[in-house]
């Protein structure tokens, strides 16, 4: 039977737990692994947002056991343990919509849909409105929804970004990446170097720096720039979080918030296990711990998965407890 309840305020999970007083935890007994088993996560799947416990009605575990090098198979969900199978064949697993976890940052893919050019001059067209003319088009990113627009172009001898609202500011350097946000309405130019090279602009190159080629900068089409970064600080990459409009980058172990530092970390941070609300509300798996801002560590999880509503996020997960117990945890960040 599956029981569910809610932590008591300041509660130690194991040894290795530590909860503040402010947090509330929802801890969920979903089984019990026999001697020997260990869950195979990548066939496992786990449903956020179903029920106080989080996985009380949607979880599926497949573990394994090995012995004298034959291995043997057992699958848990609400029904129960099934098993020992040989094997698990694709027919046993759970997938489709639903089942695969979301990414905690936004998953934007590159595009120019919507886009055409109308003619050599530098003129483009975007859902049948014209833009330019421009010395140059450098780079092109429709918005997730293909809304909007967002470019790096060329105007007066200048690298201008500009977006299809109207907005138009100063940037400079060889583009690399433009980054919108999930609603569109926001986004963020990566440029490299200091040098800007536009047809029919003429540089004199004695004049530039060479330890520049390699500085990273970074424009927000409201007009803010951020950088140059040198190469010794260890730019990472640019990403918005997940249902959010902030924007986060890494410099070295430090992750900067819409521009801020927000935090150094013992290590640099993976954009893939790193939650976010705002400045005070995060979390991010840290040498096998599961760690929230106010504090709280839990033992590294071996399945999550967060959903968004409202601006709030929550976190589901589950980990092995000592005596075998497999409990999922849900709480907000």
């Amino acid at each position: 039977m599956i029981r569910t309840k809610i932590l008591p305020l300041g509660i130690i999970f194991t040894a290795l737990t530590v909860v503040p007083a402010a947090a509330q935890v929802t801890q969920t007994k979903l089984a019990t692994l026999g001697r020997g088993e260990v869950i195979v996560a990548q066939e496992s799947v786990l449903l956020s947002g179903v029920g106080p416990g989080c996985a009380s009605e949607n979880f599926f575990i497949v573990t394994q056991t090995t012995a004298s090098g034959t291995s043997r198979f057992y699958v848990y969900d609400k029904a129960g343990r099934k098993g020992p199978f040989d094997k698990i064949s694709e027919s046993m697993l759970r997938t489709g919509a639903g089942f695969e976890p979301k990414p905690a940052y936004y998953d934007e893919e590159p595009s120019v849909e919507g886009f055409e050019e109308t003619d050599p001059r530098g003129s483009f067209s975007f859902r049948g409105k014209k833009y330019g003319p421009f010395q140059q088009i450098q780079s092109f990113q429709a918005s997730g929804d293909r809304s909007r627009f967002y470019a790096l172009v060329a105007k007066a001898g200048k690298l201008r970004f500009i977006s299809s609202d109207g907005r138009d500011v100063p940037a400079g350097g060889m583009p690399e990446a433009i980054k919108t946000s999930p609603d569109g309405t926001k986004a963020v130019a990566i440029c490299r170097g200091s040098l800007t090279l536009i047809e029919g602009v003429q540089v004199d190159m004695s004049k530039i720096d060479p330890s520049s080629f390699d500085e990273v900068s970074l424009y927000t089409i409201d007009g803010a720039k951020i950088g140059p970064f040198p190469k010794a600080q260890d730019f990472g990459e640019v990403w918005f979080a997940a249902g959010s409009q902030s924007w986060l980058f890494n410099l070295g172990s430090g992750v900067y918030l819409n521009g801020s530092l927000l935090r150094k970390f013992p290590e640099r941070i993976d954009k893939a296990t790193f939650w976010i609300d705002d400045a005070t509300h995060y979390a991010w798996v840290e040498a096998e711990e599961l760690c929230f801002s106010d504090g709280a560590r839990y033992p590294g999880p071996v399945m999550l998965r967060h959903e968004k509503i409202a601006g709030k996020t929550t976190l589901c997960w589950i980990s092995v407890q000592n005596n075998g117990d497999v409990v999922a945890f849900r709480r907000n960040l």
